[in-house]
């Protein structure tokens, strides 16, 4: 468990760790004045970060499943628990995946930003880089 942890650590990008990326100083030495569209780009940054770490959670959820199963005994109630544990785990991931991409629309909608679905999916892994 401590080595998936470690493992989600190295793997989430290092671009998504200034979350406010705004009212620091440029390279002329003015500072970068905060709008509402760096609001928003916060929003989206914690919103893809927290996604980026559900993956790791719904997996624990399906190994801890599994490893109910195959502890079960053939205790047919140890075995419902662990099947009822496997389904809440993919439809939570499934419905972390489809408030995302809601999310991600309504934010191109209103910033008139035009990523697209995919688009969105990858940056949320941080392989699309600005």
């Amino acid at each position: 468990m401590i080595a998936l942890i470690l493992g989600g650590v190295a793997l989430t990008s290092p671009a998504q760790a200034a979350l406010v990326n705004c009212g620091q100083y440029d390279s002329s030495g003015k500072i970068n004045e905060c709008t509402i569209g760096d609001l928003i780009l916060t929003v989206v940054n914690i919103i893809n970060f927290l996604l980026a770490w559900s993956w790791l959670v719904a997996l624990l959820f399906i190994f801890w499943a599994g490893w109910g199963m195959v502890n079960s005994g053939g205790n047919e109630e140890a075995i419902a628990e662990a099947k009822t544990t496997l389904s809440n785990a993919i439809i939570g991931f499934a419905l972390v995946m489809m408030a995302f991409l809601l999310i991600n629309a309504i934010v191109s909608i209103l910033t008139g930003n035009d990523l697209g679905y995919a688009d969105s999916l990858k940056d949320a892994f941080g392989i699309i880089k600005p």
